[in-house]
């Protein structure tokens, strides 16, 4: 590309994106477009500005323009698999998915693949976490850990994922990649629940946890979760070391329940006091 002129903009417009002039910046791309319609790079650029603005049509827009040019173009090509993915678009969000080898048929059925398990950071600008999650797609994963309400997530909840490894951790004795999380695209029917417990016998939050998965209510020791600062939250943290709080006092429990009915916690926390004659305070509904 040997318009200087265009290429003098396109380096402004990255300013003015970078000092979050994104009004501004925009303008500027599209003069750019204007100078050089055939240039792959601006069209890209404006694709990416929209996807983190989660302006889904216009991401879309801009990264199939991108990829009509430059084919090579591999994060257009993702980003365009995002936005297919959230505008249900599943033909292009699979002819996406297949430049990165996964082979699969170009149709208009939902993708529901099986990933793996794979940590997602919820509220990655804000009170970030770090969660399990079951990955269906390149974009989706199904959260598998009951996350503090803090977040605003919940057990189940279905989230857009990025596309570009935010640190990793370990799991199974295998480095796995974190990845941000986007957005909410569906949420679960279950809501979020916690007790107090104070106890230093591990053995009776373990039947706490065997009682809630006889049950089918999810458990989360949140008291067994610590701070991390973003510098080791967003590098590679060992398995047993993934959560973002810790108690100081080890005999301290707050324990986290998902479930879709606060009767069936009940009826597990008067068997459990029946069985250890421990105690805990009343449930709180943490998240709707």
């Amino acid at each position: 590309m040997d318009n200087e002129t265009a290429q003098q903009l396109l380096e402004q417009a990255i300013d003015l994106e970078e000092q979050g002039q994104f009004d501004d910046s925009i303008t500027v791309y599209q003069q750019v477009i204007g100078l050089e319609p055939d240039w792959h790079v601006p069209y890209y650029n404006l694709g990416l500005l929209y996807k983190c603005q989660c302006n889904w049509q216009l991401s879309y827009q801009y990264n199939q323009k991108a990829v009509e040019l430059n084919p090579d173009n591999e994060a257009a090509w993702w980003n365009l698999g995002i936005a297919a993915t959230v505008l249900l678009n599943w033909r292009t969000a699979r002819e996406a998915w297949n430049h990165f080898n996964l082979d699969l048929e170009i149709n208009d059925e939902q993708l529901t693949m099986n990933l793996g398990i794979v940590p997602i950071r919820l509220n990655p600008d804000g009170n970030a976490e770090v969660v399990w999650c079951k990955r269906i797609d390149p974009a989706r994963a199904i959260i598998r850990n009951v996350p503090l309400a803090t977040s605003g997530r919940r057990y189940g909840d279905t989230v857009l994922n990025d596309g570009a490894p935010q640190g990793h951790r370990i799991r199974n004795g295998v480095e796995v990649p974190v990845f941000n999380e986007l957005q909410l695209l569906t949420k679960s029917d279950y809501k979020t629940y916690s007790v107090e417990i104070d106890t230093e016998r591990q053995e009776d939050i373990d039947k706490l946890e065997e009682l809630c998965y006889n049950a089918n209510i999810e458990f989360e020791d949140w008291s067994t979760m610590r701070t991390l600062c973003k510098q080791c939250s967003e590098g590679t943290v060992h398995e047993a070391h993934d959560h973002d709080l810790k108690t100081e006092n080890d005999s301290e429990h707050h324990i986290g329940f998902a479930s879709v009915s606060e009767d069936a916690i009940n009826q597990v926390l008067t068997t459990w006091r029946t069985v250890t004659l421990c105690e805990h305070t009343e449930i709180k509904l943490e998240l709707q």
